[in-house]
């Protein structure tokens, strides 16, 4: 059997050299054969192949765009135990081995090993970071038509290949332990989702007055009905509403200066991002018009986050808003930014922001619609308590969802970093097992 002659330029390369001495090392093309079996009679149902290297049932996975029919008898046949790859995005993790039988797109590629490699201990080699780096240099570019994995590319990569028992070994340590931090994973992500339901919940009936005597439910408004001595209005009823600049509308403006702008994708669920911002040309008098001053409330309004909003603590100053951001400013004094902050992420988890852009070609939150959303209104000095106890309430709920999130962090380090040093021999899975 040839041994690889290791080349440049390779990610895995450091790995190569201090493999165990019995293990070997073949070129990618040695290891598997390349399949082109057709689903010519339709045979298999329609599967995918997930960035998880899980390759699963097309019917699983909800709605999504149909393959035209025309087309499924050139679907590639997958089996059981053989390798998927989709070349265009290898460097996602679109490669894995299969549990399942089915057909999957023409654009991907199927291949079985010829015996060198056990179908697991080959999963999670061309899983492992090593590998996942050098898929990255091998490719052009990261744009859909640059990033593909040319079949010459991958028929030389080399593969570490431990004999067949050692390989076993390997695949059964590897299956305990990262069922045991997947497990851990699956818990603390739940744990996450908990508490981000429960921070809605605390603000939904903050905002509501369910602790004052009102109840969620009840009314037409989507806040449910309201305690005694407090009133309901539309935003624009008590603040000015309107939207930023376009983007590049004055680019050859000679009076216009360069300026950071707030854009839409700055305004995060529970953070504003303020990093490296981009600038366009402003007119003095359209910065006066476009500027963000503490009180101030910034909302999205076009976009995958539209509805998204945040509560300017601090000045702005010299910064303007792109055309995708609305900006509420009191108009009267009676209503306090933060607590109609606090309103409009209740009525956006509420589903009402959505339920009424449902008829849109493109998502969006429009001037007009903004402007009619229904909020709450207690007495002014008690909005302010409302507020500040949210402030209090949510930054415990925030603490608690960062440090699972950074559990869920440091346990996928970790399960990435086993996974290595188990492919590579670093680990001696007889002995661990």
């Amino acid at each position: 059997m040839p041994v690889l002659t290791i080349g440049q330029h390779l990610a895995v390369e450091p790995l190569l050299n201090a493999v165990p001495d019995h293990w070997e090392v073949l070129r990618f093309k040695a290891v598997f054969e390349r399949l082109e079996e057709r689903n010519v009679d339709q045979v298999y149902p329609m599967a995918s192949l997930k960035t998880t290297g899980a390759v699963v049932l097309r019917s699983t996975l909800g709605e999504r765009q149909e393959p035209d029919e025309k087309n499924l008898p050139k679907y590639f046949v997958a089996h059981s135990g053989e390798l998927v790859v989709n070349p265009m995005w290898l460097v996602g993790g679109a490669i894995g081995v299969s549990e399942i039988d089915g057909a999957v797109s023409p654009d991907y590629r199927v291949f079985r090993t010829r015996g060198h490699l056990l179908p697991k201990y080959a999963h999670y080699l061309l899983r492992s970071r090593p590998y996942r780096d050098q898929y990255v240099l091998y490719t052009r570019a990261q744009t859909t038509f640059d990033r593909r994995v040319q079949q010459d590319d991958l028929d030389n990569m080399p593969l570490l290949v431990p004999p067949l028992g050692e390989q076993q070994a390997i695949a059964d340590y590897l299956d305990r332990e990262t069922a045991q931090i997947d497990t851990l994973i699956t818990e603390q992500q739940r744990l996450v989702e908990m508490l981000r339901e429960r921070r809605i919940s605390v603000i939904r009936s903050a905002i509501s007055g369910v602790d004052s005597g009102g109840s969620i439910g009840g009314t037409e408004d989507w806040f449910g009905s309201l305690p005694k001595g407090w009133t309901a209005a539309p935003i624009r009823r008590h603040f000015n509403v309107i939207l930023g600049k376009m983007l590049n509308a004055n680019k050859d403006d000679a009076e216009g200066i360069e300026a950071p702008y707030l854009a839409a994708g700055s305004i995060q669920p529970d953070i504003l991002l303020l990093d490296a911002p981009k600038t366009m040309k402003f007119t003095p008098s359209e910065l006066e018009h476009y500027s963000l001053r503490a009180g101030d409330v910034v909302v999205v309004e076009g976009g995958a986050g539209y509805g998204r909003s945040h509560y300017l603590r601090h000045d702005l100053p010299g910064w303007g808003f792109q055309n995708h951001v609305a900006r509420l400013r009191s108009s009267n004094g009676l209503v306090d930014g933060l607590f109609a902050t606090y309103c409009l992420k209740a009525c956006l988890a509420s589903g009402h922001i959505e339920a009424n852009n449902r008829t849109a070609t493109i998502p969006s939150l429009s001037r007009d619609v903004l402007g009619a959303i229904r909020i709450p209104v207690p007495p002014t000095s008690e909005q302010r308590q409302i507020a500040k106890h949210l402030d209090e309430q949510t930054a415990r709920i925030d603490t608690l969802i960062a440090e699972s999130e950074r559990l869920v962090e440091l346990s996928q380090e970790r399960r990435a970093s086993l996974i290595t040093a188990a492919v590579t021999g670093q680990i001696d899975a007889w002995q661990e097992s």
